[in-house]
């Protein structure tokens, strides 16, 4: 079972203790702890942005050209490779400069001869999910160039055996 110790906190404000305090304390109590994973920490200069259009890249069949607003002056140009999404769609944008958590470094460049200036991310790419079914779409009245920091701080998540009662 996973429990997020952020969800734990809202529930038990006065449950201030380090991480290693709370997984010492389940072990006594005779929960095994399986595993103790940091999710969401260093996700810097990600943010929300709104797809404003999007067209078929001109040399790729499985890459759209996407016109999006991140709050900034002027729209960006992302190349993106995803198919879930529409237009008014808000959805994290990784901008240059950033690092995500599986350390991809991202930067303005050329993929098939169109310039991107970011990249849309999945859940996987930053860090909250295993698995990479399309782009992470955030609810419609999400404010837009919001650093994703701000709408999923940091959490520690810890995989817990329990163990059920057993006769012998």
């Amino acid at each position: 079972m996973k429990l997020s110790l952020n969800w734990l906190r809202e529930y038990l404000p006065a449950l201030n203790r380090s991480t290693d305090e709370i997984v010492e304390a389940l072990t006594f109590t005779g929960v095994e702890v399986e595993g103790v994973e940091v999710r969401g920490s260093g996700i810097n200069q990600v943010v929300v942005a709104e797809i404003q259009s999007f067209a078929p890249h001109p040399n790729a069949d499985r890459l759209s050209v996407c016109r999006v607003n991140d709050g900034s002056q002027f729209p960006r140009q992302i190349v993106c490779g995803a198919k879930n999404f529409k237009s008014g769609d808000k959805v994290p944008l990784a901008l240059p400069g950033a690092v995500l958590p599986d350390g991809t470094k991202i930067k303005v460049g050329k993929l098939r001869g169109v310039e991107s200036e970011g990249m849309l991310c999945s859940p996987k790419e930053l860090g909250f999910s295993e698995e990479a079914d399309g782009l992470m779409i955030l609810d419609r009245d999400t404010k837009v160039g919001l650093p994703i920091g701000d709408l999923f701080p940091p959490d520690t998540v810890l995989d817990l055996e329990i163990t059920p009662d057993r006769p012998d």
